[in-house]
């Protein structure tokens, strides 16, 4: 049988995870001194609090091989013939997916593969989601590793728009000077991560027009769809609302995971999407 390890930066419900046999290996936050594993969604209200209580940036450790090993010998547990499959957060924002592939090298002869999946937060999630599926479907090993992720890499995206530049700033990934200028011009960019790749769609004036223009950028075909915001769901109404007037079905309401969330923003709001596809 196919079994998924995955790490928690993907915000795979605990429940789901549980019904599916995933298991979530964890990546470590620490703000203020104090070390945090970033577990499940339960858990996130506890770190997002203290950070917005914070004038510390939060930094990230990624698992090391021997969590990876930890789990992958409680598959083996459970199914000695078990094949596996480990997605990680895209290495162009962690080096998890180094611990993981040093992992595998401990299990020789045996079927199991360290993915990079190219992905950040909730498109993760659903990149788990659909591969389970197929996994239901009787897809084999060789055809959702060879065939199914790389196309579902090209078809998930994850767009969003932060409430502050104060976050991106902070962490370095923009300058002071522009974070400013955003700031007193009132300016939101419309940010793109896609296939391990950071981008700009749009620089609008407002969280409304950034949030139509993230809808209008959105592809023709969709087959999933979930809402995104950071701890903060002021602006949640207003995607939902903006989604329904472009009879934009959405499948749900998904709080980012905090490894993530700190780097973006608390308030931040996005969209997550897998366009449909065929294997």
């Amino acid at each position: 049988m196919i079994h998924i390890i995955a790490d928690s930066t993907f915000g795979v419900p605990k429940s789901f995870a549980e019904s599916n046999g995933i298991k979530i290996v964890n990546l470590k936050l620490i703000l203020d001194d104090k070390i945090t594993e970033e577990g499940f969604e339960e858990n996130y209200e506890e770190f997002y609090l203290r950070l917005k209580n914070s004038k510390s940036f939060p930094s990230t450790s990624q698992p090391s091989p021997e969590d990876f090993v930890d789990k992958i010998n409680e598959v083996y547990a459970e199914d000695s013939e078990a094949e596996i499959i480990i997605l990680t957060i895209s290495q162009a924002l962690s080096g998890t997916i180094n611990s993981a592939t040093l992992a595998v090298k401990e299990f020789e002869g045996k079927k199991i593969i360290a993915i990079d999946s190219a992905q950040a937060a909730t498109c993760g999630r659903i990149m788990v989601e659909e591969i389970v599926d197929l996994i239901k479907a009787g897809k084999s090993f060789d055809e959702i590793v060879n065939k199914a992720i790389p196309v579902l890499k090209e078809n998930l995206e994850i767009q969003f728009v932060p409430e502050t530049m104060e976050y991106l700033k902070r962490g370095g990934r923009i300058g002071k000077l522009s974070a400013t200028l955003a700031s007193i011009l009132k300016i939101k960019p419309v940010f793109s991560f896609k296939n391990g790749m950071i981008s700009i769609k749009k620089k609008v004036l407002g969280i409304g027009k950034a949030i139509s223009d993230m809808i209008s950028l959105l592809p023709q075909k969709l087959k999933k769809l979930y809402v995104c915001y950071i701890y903060d769901e002021t602006n949640v109404d207003t995607i939902k609302r903006k989604l329904e007037q472009s009879n934009i079905k959405y499948d749900g309401i998904v709080n980012v995971t905090p490894v993530f969330g700190s780097h973006v923003g608390i308030g931040a709001i996005g969209i997550a999407s897998l366009q449909e596809y065929n294997i």
